[in-house]
């Protein structure tokens, strides 16, 4: 793997939505690279990045990949990314490791809502971004319709830099606008220029025309001699346009086809010539340090840790203070990749993207450095909010499931593993249903245990809203010594979230004292297994008042058992109520959806408490109080709502008495307690 000056490196993440041609447009950079031998196709599942038999199976990347290129003048770290809403964690972390992202688009399918989000993900780190329009050679292409959409879609910094030459198939090359020169690929993917073709010379003049005036308004020298009457040379519209690049206001359009390797030359010129590279550093000693952005599991070479290099050299055997533990990680062999083929490297320096192999304690987002006082952020990563319950289908693999599927949200942080409290099942939050069944494929594929998912388990709980008193008396004759002890209580109802109080009222030593925590434990363990419908009860003061005991056949458990006999006679006088979890909801979306989310989020019991519209992004901001048991399926709900472009977080807030309509629904508990 040849190695080269920082000045020369590039690193840029292909995105855009699926579909749009991202893997193919990466095997045919590489085809042009001379890295590999031919362009794969995903219907034979042959192409470098998608090589994991899941994204072979639904035929769309499923994780980043890295495909590191080189020519003499020229490192190229490529790193092509999914398209489904779904992986946008796999976005989010290639964007910590480049300094531009070519934007992919199909010109013969409509940009979606997934295209959306992605760019909205750019805007928000003000990443500088080439667009590039694929598939100009395909039946139904229309480049202009494209651009048209893209200028409606993304705004008026959309610039395009080139026009097709031919449609459909007979597309075979690009007239580049700011030259003014023609370029045609005659089977081959090196450009040969030729003339502009007479039925587009007018319409290219006019659009070299409104280019140039979009170059020139961000800078007032050259808007000055513009308006003088003055041409300004390509090299001076091209540093400007670089600028505009750089700063993420100016984004040009190129047009290629990725199969046809038309217009693949051109785009790699572009990153070269006007794709921002890493900084340089002033100080040829300063200390490197790492940002790992990707864990993954080689088959062959067990943990892998993709890496940006920050700062300085790192190199075989280097020591690094993960920031994170404080504890140390030393460097083994040093390599990047092209998709599963490993490059060995001597060494790595500021800007490089490098693959390292068992870090032991490091996980994706982590900074190793010299310094332990880094001041280095890390990676922030879409919350998960749809969360299903996973269940074994052999119950014997409970242990083995949730140990799988850690190992997998060590490769994945927008996957989060826990437990049910109550149920103990296993709980996976991710981005979406797919999301969720892809993880469960790969954790039967890699660890051999299979599993279903379903709803969770709403978290109800129980409580009382009147007084009631009872006695509770446990009698038992075997033989021998006997079982004797009676309780009589009174309960009543707390404050919402008070949760539980014993007072202890005997007199005259009706109970002896070391009987009378036995009575506590009995009550507390009968309020955890539940009231009527099994859910644990809450908000409930018990005063012990009175009871009787034998000298000898009372004991600790008769007056447990008597205490639990009490609370559950107590409990059915005490007119008993569900209590069901309510949550804070704040939803973000374009202002266009604000009335389709309110009618949702009414018919899901929800109490809105504020509104707002943002007027400079167009965003509306909803915050509501709703049900849990309404939310189940919202992360799906507000996708279908707003098309993909909508925003939600949860925070649990209180609880209420659920309505009969909710009670209805619920299984009252089969076991009774009984003396």
């Amino acid at each position: 793997m040849a190695q080269v000056g920082s000045r020369s490196i590039r690193n840029v993440a292909l995105v855009g939505q699926a579909g749009s041609g991202k893997t193919l447009l990466a095997d045919s950079l590489a085809f042009l690279f001379k890295a590999s031998k031919r362009i794969g196709r995903i219907e034979d599942g042959n192409t470098l990045s998608d090589s994991d038999p899941e994204e072979i199976k639904h035929k769309h990347s499923i994780a980043l990949t890295l495909l590191a290129l080189s020519r003499q003048d020229l490192a190229l770290n490529v790193l092509d990314t999914p398209g489904v809403a779904d992986f946008i964690g796999e976005v989010q972390s290639a964007l910590s490791a480049v300094e531009m992202c070519i934007f992919v688009v199909s010109a013969a399918e409509p940009i979606g809502p997934d295209a959306d989000r992605i760019w909205e993900l750019l805007d928000q780190a003000a990443i500088p971004r080439l667009i590039f329009v694929n598939k100009a050679d395909r039946e139904r292409a229309d480049y202009f319709a494209t651009v048209d959409t893209l200028k409606e879609h993304f705004g008026a910094g959309v610039a395009p830099l080139e026009l097709p030459i031919g449609i459909e198939s007979s597309f075979r090359g690009v007239v580049d606008i700011l030259s003014d020169r023609a370029l045609v690929y005659q089977n081959t993917p090196v450009a040969e220029e030729v003339a502009v073709p007479e039925e587009i010379e007018d319409l290219e003049h006019s659009v070299h025309e409104q280019l140039v005036e979009g170059i020139v308004v961000a800078d007032d020298a050259l808007m000055e001699r513009y308006l003088g009457g003055e041409t300004l040379s390509f090299q001076e519209l091209e540093m400007a346009m670089a600028k505009g690049v750089k700063d993420a206001t100016v984004f040009p359009v190129i047009v290629g086809s990725a199969v046809k390797e038309i217009g693949i030359d051109r785009l790699v010129d572009f990153i070269a010539e006007i794709g921002p590279g890493p900084e340089a550093s002033e100080d040829p000693k300063e200390d490197p340090e790492i940002q790992i952005f990707k864990t993954f599991a080689d088959p062959f070479m067990g943990k892998l840790s993709l890496a940006k290099v920050r700062s300085g050299v790192l190199r075989p055997s280097s020591t690094l203070t993960n920031l994170r533990t404080q504890s140390d990680e030393r460097i083994g062999q040093l390599f990047t990749l092209l998709g599963k083929e490993h490059l060995p490297l001597e060494y790595a320096q500021r800007g490089d993207i490098v693959a390292l192999s068992k870090l032991s304690g490091a996980k994706t987002a982590d900074v190793l450095s010299k310094n332990r006082s880094s001041d280095a952020v890390g990676i922030t990563f879409e919350p998960s909010l749809l969360v299903v319950a996973v269940t074994p289908v052999n119950s014997k693999d409970d242990e083995k499931l949730f140990s799988a599927l850690l190992k997998l949200a060590e490769e994945d942080p927008t996957l989060s593993i826990s437990r049910d409290p109550r149920s103990h099942k296993a709980l996976v939050a991710g981005q979406g249903e797919a999301h969720i069944s892809i993880a469960l494929e790969r954790a039967a594929r890699k660890f051999g245990v299979e599993a279903t998912y379903s709803e969770p388990e709403i978290p109800y709980l129980e409580s009382i809203t009147a007084e009631a008193t009872a006695e509770g008396k446990y009698k038992k004759q075997t033989g021998g010594h006997g079982q004797y002890g009676v309780a009589n209580i009174r309960i009543r109802p707390l404050a919402r979230g008070e949760g539980f109080s014993f007072l202890d009222e005997i007199v005259g030593g009706a109970i002896p004292r070391n009987f009378i925590p036995a009575v506590e434990k009995g009550i507390l363990e009968a309020m955890t297994h539940g009231g009527n419908f099994g859910f644990p009860v809450v908000d409930v003061a018990v005063h012990l008042v009175d009871g009787k005991y034998h000298p000898v056949d009372s004991s600790e458990m008769s007056f447990k058992m008597a205490g639990s006999l009490a609370f559950h006679e107590a409990f059915a006088q005490s007119s008993p109520v569900v209590l069901e979890p309510i949550d804070e909801i704040t939803v973000i979306a374009p202002a266009k959806f604000q009335g389709d989310i309110l009618g949702d989020l009414n018919s899901k019991r929800a109490k809105v408490s504020k509104t707002d519209l943002d007027p400079e992004t167009k965003r509306a901001t909803l915050i509501a109080l709703v049900p849990r048991s309404e939310m189940k399926r919202y992360a799906t709900d507000l996708r279908a709502i707003t098309s993909g472009q909508g925003r939600f977080t949860l925070r649990e807030s209180h609880y209420e008495i659920a309505p009969p309509t909710v009670v209805s629904k619920l299984q009252p508990r089969k076991d009774k307690p009984n003396g």
